[in-house]
């Protein structure tokens, strides 16, 4: 009987730690659906249990390398490339377990020369103590773990992070099967000799896997704090932006709306396999971002032209068309005073070149082709199409249909060719979500 208690509460404990290294310490994203989640742990739980009830604690600990193989796999479902490579993580994650637990099993017992049936005793005691800390973790630690998601959200792993977690799980993986083999070893003298051996290579195991998670953890702090800071600069600059609009007595709709359609555009690109080596996820994240400030130029630019009703002069045109490198001087000195970003390089290109044209007659440096960032073409084509639709202090707004016409014939001179039939491609999203931003001004302005 006590050896079916120890059995099953080493596999209970051995299940909740590798659960909760798989996500969060191996950043294995949950499944989709939250039900099913739990109900798959519960099962496989109940799997693993059964096993060690009925077969022995080595099988089990078999099932639950399967089990948590078997929940890697599940959480990529739905996902469009799948590496299934990943599943290869249970190895590491099983070993980092092993080297969290083995070490605390086995160090008092190699310690005070415990025999069979106190350190089974010592064992149950080790996993109660666990399972209780585990249980104050789930009810006490609901704020902690929201926090914990929160830091999460966003982050990978870098590559040196993967080959620590890689190197150390499976060298603990390795050191718990060698430990299983001496404990089991017929031969007493042996075996006495090799515990008391392997005494300093279980403080060192635990030190090193207890280390590589808390860096682990530790990196998902960092990168928490960084994207916050990088949410507090972007959201500053965005309200300055929001400002620039208002000047002309714009809603603020156009910075949004436009941001919108670059991203529309952008993943049409990239679904149809188009500038594939330029629109990385990061990029057309950044994209997004940026966006919103391609005419933070205009705060530069007097009121007399920016809200002049008709037509500019020569004069006026030379001083609205300076918005372009006077966003790109303002961008470029936010990016020394609060430092490199990857958005903000994308901004500077954005407000710097969103009215070059392909045919290279535009402003401000006369760039053509491909010469032109192709954030800054993406803009070119969400920009005029909004300022087409859109009512302006010096033009009425046209229809919908004459707005995609006009982007149309202008596809190859004024437009990059690419661009455009993806702008063209996703017409009835963009018409939708244009639909969608007059009905939100239209009940806020009631």
């Amino acid at each position: 009987m006590l050896s079916v208690v120890y059995g099953c509460s080493g596999i209970l404990i051995h299940f909740i730690i590798t659960m909760m290294l798989a996500n969060y310490v191996f950043l294995i994203a949950p499944m989709k659906n939250r039900f099913l989640e739990w109900l798959y742990r519960l099962g496989a739980c109940a799997v693993c249990l059964a096993m060690c009830v009925f077969v022995g604690a080595i099988p089990s600990l078999a099932t639950l390398g399967l089990a948590i193989g078997g929940y890697i796999f599940f959480t990529m479902a739905g996902e469009k490339q799948k590496n299934y490579f990943s599943i290869l993580q249970l190895f590491p994650i099983m070993g980092l377990s092993c080297g969290l637990i083995m070490p605390l099993k086995q160090i008092p017992v190699i310690f005070f020369s415990l025999g069979d049936l106190a350190s089974k005793v010592y064992s149950i005691f080790l996993y109660s103590l666990i399972l209780i800390v585990m249980l104050l973790f789930v009810i006490r630690g609901r704020e902690w773990r929201n926090a914990f998601h929160m830091e999460l959200k966003g982050r990978n792993l870098v590559q040196w992070e993967k080959v620590l977690l890689y190197i150390v799980g499976v060298l603990m993986f390795l050191y718990a099967g060698t430990i299983e083999r001496y404990v089991h070893s017929e031969d007493s003298y042996y075996r006495e000799v090799a515990m008391q051996s392997n005494l300093m290579t279980s403080v060192i195991c635990l030190v090193m896997t207890m280390t590589v998670i808390i860096l682990i953890l530790q990196g998902n702090k960092s990168a928490h704090l960084r994207s916050q800071v990088v949410k507090m600069q972007h959201d500053i600059i965005i309200t300055m932006a929001d400002i620039v609009e208002n000047r002309d007595e714009n809603t603020g709709g156009h910075i949004k709306r436009t941001a919108k359609y670059v991203e529309i555009i952008a993943v049409t690109l990239k679904v149809d396999n188009l500038y594939s080596n330029i629109l990385t996820d990061q990029y057309i994240t950044d994209m997004i971002i940026a966006a919103p400030l391609h005419d933070i130029g205009k705060i530069h630019v007097p009121d007399y032209v920016l809200k002049k009703q008709g037509r500019l002069t020569d004069e006026e045109y030379t001083i609205m068309k300076d918005h372009t490198t006077a966003g790109k001087k303002l961008l470029i000195q936010a990016e020394k005073t609060m430092g490199k970003s990857s958005y903000l390089d994308m901004a500077i290109q954005m407000a710097a070149y969103h009215h070059e044209w392909w045919n290279g007659r535009g402003y401000p440096d006369g760039l053509k082709g491909q010469d032109i960032p192709l954030c800054a073409r993406i803009m070119a084509v969400a920009d005029v199409f909004d300022a087409i639709v859109s009512q302006r202090c010096y033009k009425g707004a046209l229809s919908i249909d004459e707005a995609y016409d006009i982007i149309r014939r202008e596809s190859g001179t004024h437009f990059d060719p690419v661009v455009v039939d993806a702008f063209l491609e996703a017409r009835e999203e963009i018409t939708e979500v244009l639909h969608e931003f007059r009905e939100r001004e239209a009940v806020t302005s009631e």
